[in-house]
């Protein structure tokens, strides 16, 4: 069992922040939770944390002056004030539990990041299925290249920033509003984007109506303006059931599935040209146009990416040219398509974060545009996600060449769901494509050595290779034999 939102609410904790001095972060090492711990940092408490492992964010942490803690133990938050924790912390956690038996205040990583938002001027929050991370990064560039001095808080790190956070100014605060357990109805958007509406989280969401009213709920939260993706099915619907008082801008591409009528978007991608080294198209915004975007990320979604990104920082009044310098600054975020090198045999490797079939074909369609063999070494994540999408995993794999399955990336959950990565590969190769299992491979070393000789033995020069997941694949490519 893993812990839950608290739903305090912003006036509450800021009862509670006002006499606190001392905050302590559970799994401050995390990617968003090291946001949060900067941040309060730069407001002048006293900010500690604990995290399992070491690693390079809470060195950068311990190098602002935060006290880290590497492994669980009671004692590390003795003298908190407050302890914020992260949805991924069992409830049996020795520092969550002595909090409760202190009688320190309990407050969840999304309550709390409401509360750190709430007196800020512009709230621009960025949810979706799909996308959240790569559209934070571009209005993020935006932002910055417009001067405003935004506060961030994203859900992968930016390559400007050289990571996920910015402790800014309280007139701008971007943040990605991720949607597991409802988090982001703990937000105060001034500005929402909506990527996407997909069902997704089968541990929580039972079906896609529970997902579409989760977001219908957030909409309902917004209170100026909403950037949405007028293509999508689910998004539409959800658009059209409500009755909202805030302002609906519409966005889309001229390739989009969904299509529309034209008249009916507000901000349009045109004339798009797409390549494997990325994209060149025409922006749209009201029927005027704001000329030629170049893009140096690859495939259909970015393009869609940049009408959200776009849009909503033109909503926000960032002015015409410093969203297109800013969008030409933009090179990706992290384990977002990552170019990790080259291997002695010519074959590029990339880092993709993707865990969801629809990410996964997209992400593989652009990668096809190379022209060369692609490899995907693919990592699912939790049992209940590969169980309940199980075809349509298998369907997206198909796109790739060859595909080799890592074991299931369990994360918050146990292996009692009678599925596993043996039975996706099996599914592949019975729909006419080429697949392996890990557990098929042999060779030297662990399952991340066997998966990355494999992939290197079938890619050539001019080849692509992609290890793709959201668990710890990405230590896969330190095993590659890279120039």
């Amino acid at each position: 069992m893993n812990t839950s939102n608290t739903r305090l609410g912003a006036e509450a904790i800021e009862k509670i922040m006002h006499d606190a001095r001392r905050v302590f972060f559970l799994g401050v090492g995390g990617i968003n939770m090291c946001s949060l711990a900067s941040i309060t940092h730069s407001l002048g408490y006293e900010v500690s944390g604990s995290d399992r492992a070491a690693s390079h964010v809470t060195e950068r942490l311990k190098a602002e002056g935060i006290t880290v803690h590497i492994g669980h133990a009671a004692e590390n938050a003795e003298n908190a004030d407050v302890l914020v924790y992260t949805l991924s912390i069992p409830v049996g956690n020795p520092e969550y539990t002595r909090a409760g038996e202190r009688g320190i205040p309990r407050i969840s990583r999304a309550d709390y990041l409401g509360w750190l938002m709430h007196d800020c001027g512009v709230r621009l929050g960025v949810s979706g299925m799909h996308g959240k991370s790569t559209v934070t990064s571009m209005c993020a560039s935006i932002l910055i290249s417009a001067g405003v001095n935004p506060t961030i808080s994203s859900g992968a790190d930016i390559h400007e920033l050289g990571c996920s956070y910015r402790a800014g100014g309280r007139e701008y605060f971007l943040y990605e509003a991720c949607e597991y357990k409802d988090s982001f109805l703990s937000f105060y958007p001034t500005t929402a984007v909506i990527l996407n509406i997909d069902m997704d989280h089968p541990d929580y969401f039972t079906d896609i109506d529970m997902v579409k009213s989760s977001f219908a709920a957030c909409l309902s939260r917004v209170r100026d303006t909403a950037v949405v993706n007028y293509s999508d099915k689910n998004v539409r619907e959800v658009i059209r059931d409500g009755n909202y008082s805030c302002k609906i801008v519409k966005f889309g591409t001229s390739f989009d599935e969904g299509l529309m009528p034209r008249e009916e978007y507000d901000v349009f991608a045109d004339n798009i040209k797409l390549s494997a080294h990325g994209s060149e198209f025409d922006l749209y915004f009201y029927g005027e146009s704001l000329g030629t975007i170049t893009l140096h990320e690859a495939g259909l979604h970015n393009v869609s990416d940049v009408a959200a990104a776009a849009a909503a920082a033109l909503n926000v009044g960032i002015d015409v040219l410093h969203v297109k310098e800013g969008l030409s600054r933009f090179r990706g975020a992290a384990r977002r398509m990552e170019h990790m090198g080259v291997t002695e045999s010519g074959a590029d490797v990339y880092l993709d974060y993707a865990h969801h079939p629809t990410e996964i074909a997209a992400t593989l369609r652009a990668a096809k545009l190379s022209g060369g063999h692609l490899t995907v070494i693919f990592q699912p994540h939790t049992y209940t996600r590969t169980k309940a999408l199980f075809d349509k995993f298998a369907d997206a794999l198909m796109i790739a060449d060859t595909t080799a399955v890592a074991d299931i990336y369990a994360a918050r959950e146990d292996d009692i769901y009678g599925v596993s990565s043996e039975m996706l590969a099996r599914a592949v190769r019975e729909r006419g494509g080429n697949a392996v299992w890990s557990g098929e491979l042999d060779g030297e070393g662990g399952e991340f050595a066997r998966l990355a000789a494999y992939a290197e033995s079938r890619a050539g020069d001019g080849d692509v290779i992609i290890v793709m997941g959201a668990g710890d694949i990405d230590r896969a490519t330190g095993e590659f034999h890279l120039k």
